[in-house]
């Protein structure tokens, strides 16, 4: 209560504080409390001394005594007793239809129908039954198969059924599926274990394989310590690969199934056994193995072929024949599906195209028309309804000769499978001809318009050998191309039609691989010279490579006469200054020139019209003036002429002496070399001036054109010695009259409809 004061610790009760007065504290100790007496209590009377039970509690057991180690033996036996109840399984469930089983064994497409229903809702169509029977027969008998289907024709699940097929009949003791990259490779293993994991079709005709994977609970560290009847199942599933259970009598045990990306590491896979005998891959199955930016690069291209070749079908050891499936897709011309698929470059593969169209309408009028109409419709917002009538009206007549290679394959919204295809090809001409049609087309080009073909400049061999001159040849000239990380360069012999040969190509440093990018060269400048300033480390590798290339003899083929190289070229776009001052220094000054390519534009004059100065010297697109450096000299040119000079070298006929050939005489030598010729396309250009000329540019799925640059500039130091270009090879002037530009549609369309007339 207020204005009282509190009681205090021993309840008596104190005088009330004054007004306006604080109490005093209290400087009093609470009273300790008193301890309650206990009183002994007296052993019983009727205790027997040294028997009964003790008085208090039983002392702890110690460490080391019987009592402990015989406790400690039975806790740990109980702990073991219920840990071994919790890992054992059981016995195996026995097989719920072993003829539905049996049926299976002998069909792979009864198998995926039968057991994977909801992944093959749809009907088989003729390009399915042609690659389901050809995987059938390579993973029974083996050997190397390439099928090319339509992109989205399902490859994948029919790959990972077939590799479920082959391991869970024991067909295949270890099947290695391989994608483009691994992270694709990875969502296939996971669907693979899911499928073992919840399929319950698949666990009751093969619980052998499929109970002790289930009774994991997706939990897949318990697999280490798994028993079945006490005997371990020895099950694995890792991030890149399945060990199946080791079950006696069962034909998939141990049995497995591996994953990887064609980026990663595929040499070497190998595991243990049952009987812990190495067991190694004896199927692979490669699931598209390449991306879009893999199949437009040459250098991608090679080394995942090379992956293939020599990796992939030496993974089953030097006394076993490793059987091996290839599902793809073409993208572009030559990329790595393109190559298996070509009998002429694989043989061994069995290669097949299937097609998403395997014959065209007869009447492709009146499949223009409804193109027109649904187009129209769509930009109102129909859906493709008018086009829907359209073709509902006329069907029987417009699908009349055409034919699909999977009736099921009809896009919703969509009348018929025949109509699903011609709306893809009239979407997407050139898109429907790689990736539904297997058969990718190469654009059509202006009229006057150049490029090359790989395979042909690759061919052009005269079977003269590396570093000697062909017999009708007089002259040699070089050129290097300076780079940041690598030097190219190349020597060509010369006769007096302006023809001859490539004596020589190659890069400083050399490279320890055949083919390779120009952005990852192994060695570069950098790994040569590590301690060099990039300006010090093109110093050096000219001084390495210069001499190497002009103060050697080149003998020629024949009369054995020597030749050496009286002109030489060196690109000074990269580094000038150190460019010119390695000349100033070099013994072999005399015979060298820096060199400037100066390109053309349509609103200028190109070199070979400019005026020659005073001191200068002229000729065919070249200029030699004054250099950057006092008392210098640089050789200026026009590379489009000189290209388009080349270009004719490399593909005109040969017989009169006037064409270019490559040393040796095997085209796979060449194969880089090509596709550094191949890199660049021209097209005509008129300028403001009224003239034509060749513009030529890198192409869009093209990086590297170093060797092109440099035959370039052989050809240039060859007309700076006195070479003159025969009238008969030079460049026909484009006119202003044109042929129209082929759209790619209106030439996918010529080459149907001749297929169809014929």
């Amino acid at each position: 209560m207020a204005g009282k004061a509190a009681n205090a610790d021993d309840g008596t009760p104190k005088k009330p504080a004054k007004r306006g007065r604080a109490p005093k504290p209290s400087t009093k100790k609470p009273a300790a409390k008193k301890k309650p007496v206990r009183t002994p209590v007296p052993p019983s009377p009727t205790a027997k001394k040294g028997g009964g039970k003790k008085a208090g509690p039983e002392p702890k057991v110690k460490a080391g005594d019987e009592k402990y180690d015989a406790h400690r033996e039975r806790m740990a036996e109980k702990q073991r007793t219920q840990s071994a109840s919790g890992r054992d399984i059981g016995s195996i469930p026995a097989v719920a239809d072993p003829a539905r089983r049996a049926r299976c064994a002998k069909s792979l497409k009864l198998f995926a129908r039968t057991y994977f229903p909801r992944r093959f809702r749809l009907a088989f169509g003729s390009a399915h039954d042609v690659a389901i029977e050809r995987e059938e027969e390579c993973i029974l008998h083996g050997g190397l198969f390439a099928c090319a289907m339509p992109r989205g024709a399902g490859k994948t699940t029919i790959a990972e059924v077939a590799v479920l097929w082959a391991v869970l009949y024991g067909y295949r003791q270890f099947a290695v599926l391989l994608c483009a990259i691994l992270k694709l490779a990875t969502r296939r293993l996971k669907q693979l274990v899911k499928e073992l994991e919840t399929n319950d079709l698949l666990l009751a005709d093969f619980p052998e394989a499929c109970f002790p994977v289930r009774a994991l609970g997706r939990i897949h560290g318990r697999a280490k310590g798994q028993t079945c009847c006490g005997r371990p199942t020895r099950i694995e599933i890792t991030a890149d690969g399945i060990i199946l259970p080791d079950i006696p009598g069962s034909p998939s045990a141990g049995a497995v199934i591996q994953v990887a990306g064609m980026e990663g590491a595929i040499r070497g896979l190998n595991v243990a056994g049952p009987d812990g005998e190495p067991l190694r891959p004896d199927i692979v199955l490669l699931d598209d193995c390449q991306t879009r930016d893999s199949a437009k690069s040459p250098t991608q291209t090679a080394d995942r072929e090379a992956v293939v070749m020599d990796d992939v079908l030496g993974l089953a050891g030097p006394d076993t024949a490793i059987a091996a499936v290839m599902l793809c897709t073409v993208i572009y011309p030559n990329d790595l599906s393109d190559r298996f698929l070509n009998p002429d470059r694989h043989p061994e593969w069995q290669g097949l195209r299937t097609k998403m169209l395997e014959a065209f309408p007869a009447d492709m009028g009146q499949w223009d028309e409804y193109a027109e109409i649904r187009r129209h419709g769509m930009r109102a917002g129909d859906k493709g309804q008018a086009g829907n009538d359209y073709y509902r009206a006329r069907r029987a007549a417009m699908d009349l000769g055409a034919r699909v290679s999977w009736e099921g394959r009809v896009k919703k919204g969509d009348v018929s499978a025949i109509q699903t295809a011609m709306n893809a090809y009239y979407d997407n001409p050139r898109g429907f001809a790689a990736e539904m049609q297997n058969e990718p087309l190469v654009p059509a080009a202006a009229a006057g318009a150049k490029d090359y073909r790989p395979a042909d400049v690759a061919a052009r061999t005269n079977g003269v050998p590396q570093l000697e001159v062909p017999p009708d040849c007089n002259r040699l000239t070089a050129f290097i191309d300076c780079g940041s990380q690598i030097i190219w360069y190349a020597v060509s012999a010369w006769n007096d039609k302006f023809g001859g040969g490539v004596i020589d190509y190659g890069t400083f440093p050399r490279q320890n691989r055949a083919v390779f990018a120009g952005v990852d060269p192994r060695p570069s400048l950098a790994d040569v010279f590590p301690r060099y300033t990039e300006e010090q480390r093109l110093y050096a590798a000219l001084e390495a490579l210069v001499p190497a290339i002009f103060g050697r003899a080149y003998r020629r083929v024949g009369s054995g006469h020597e030749l050496h190289v009286e002109r030489g070229l060196i690109d000074s776009g990269w580094l000038p200054a150190t460019v010119y001052e390695y000349i100033a220094a070099s013994p072999y000054a005399a015979l060298l020139y820096p060199s400037k390519g100066v390109g053309r534009s349509n609103m200028g004059r190109g070199v070979g019209a400019w005026q020659v100065r005073d001191g200068e010297k002229g000729g065919h697109h070249w200029r030699l003036t004054a250099g950057e450096r006092r008392g210098s000299r640089l050789l200026q040119f026009d590379p489009n002429p000189w290209k388009s000079f080349v270009h004719g070298a490399l593909t005109l006929p040969p017989g009169d002496g006037t064409g270019l050939k490559l040393f040796g005489k095997t085209a796979a030598a060449h194969e880089l070399f090509a596709e550094h010729i191949a890199a660049e396309g021209s097209v005509p250009v008129k300028s403001v001036h009224g003239d034509w000329f060749d513009q030529w540019g890198l192409l869009p799925d093209r990086d590297d054109n170093h060797w092109l640059d440099c035959v370039v500039g052989t050809a240039v130091a060859a007309s700076v010695q006195g070479l003159q270009i025969p009238s008969t090879l030079h460049a026909v002037p484009v006119t202003k009259r044109q042929r129209k530009r082929i759209d790619i549609e209106e030439l996918y369309k010529a080459q149907q409809q001749q297929g169809v007339s014929g």
